[in-house]
């Protein structure tokens, strides 16, 4: 059965804007997973080719469509929730709520509050973080960040675009050795693919877009009223389907 839990959706705010550090609110940094990670060992997924049978997302909004590809061995909980609420028909026309700094949108919340959303237990989804998975532009996100509280809510990534010191600063960061905690070749990642840089390490990547970065810009810069940048002109999502990869397919499309 399922059931509403809350979360504060000022959240979002406070963390996507933050501006608390390199990495948005950081607050004892100790416990952030970039310092747990083990780099020489990273497969950045996202980068690659999907497989042929990789589970599917197909995001169909008024404004076009989405089609991801999803993370459940790295993800899932996350996955596995978005996915049930995808097939019940739970996102079926809802509303894109929120849209940041031309940055991100977000979706999948109960009702017109936006400060709750379904889990299948009607507990809190624990971030699921992974080395392999980086808020590049196009990923999907679970709203959840350092409180834990995820459930049917998501954010579709774009990008912020780093500066030279921003990048600088990605180079110089440490570890607890004193030693650069990054490796160039994920810095170099985030510079040609776009990345949400305070969201690294805070939220849950679960899949990532491979077709639709036209919709995601054209939904990012949207016009937005109102504190919480919600669309002047309403958009909405009509159907999220849940498939396989075929390569075959998308060359037709």
């Amino acid at each position: 059965m399922l059931k509403k839990i809350f979360a504060c959706a000022a959240l979002a705010g406070t963390m996507l804007i933050s501006g608390c550090s390199l990495f948005g609110n950081t607050d004892g940094m100790t416990k952030n997973p970039l310092f747990t990670y083990d780099y020489a060992n990273m497969h950045l997924v996202q980068l690659e080719e999907p497989k042929e049978g990789q589970q599917t997302a197909v995001i169909e909004t008024t404004a076009g469509t989405i089609t991801a590809v999803l993370y459940p061995e790295y993800a899932p909980n996350t996955v596995r929730n978005f996915v049930n609420r995808a097939n019940e028909g739970y996102y079926n026309g809802k509303d894109i709520y929120c849209i940041i700094d031309k940055s991100i949108f977000m979706s999948g919340a109960y009702d017109e509050s936006r400060n709750s959303g379904f889990t299948d237990d009607g507990k809190p989804i624990e971030n699921e973080y992974s080395v392999d998975l980086w808020p590049f532009k196009g990923a999907i996100c679970s709203f959840s960040g350092y409180t834990g509280s995820g459930d049917s809510r998501f954010m579709v990534l774009n990008q912020r675009p780093l500066s030279e010191q921003e990048i600088t600063d990605l180079h110089n960061f440490k570890n607890e050795n004193d030693e650069p905690l990054l490796p160039d070749s994920l810095i170099d990642a985030f510079v040609e693919k776009g990345v949400i840089i305070d969201f690294c390490g805070a939220y849950t990547v679960f899949a990532q877009t491979i077709d639709g970065f036209d919709v995601i810009e054209k939904i990012c810069n949207a016009e937005v009223s109102g504190n919480l940048s919600i669309p002047v002109e309403p958009i909405y999502i009509n159907k999220v389907t849940i498939g396989e990869y075929r390569a075959e397919l998308m060359k037709n499309e």
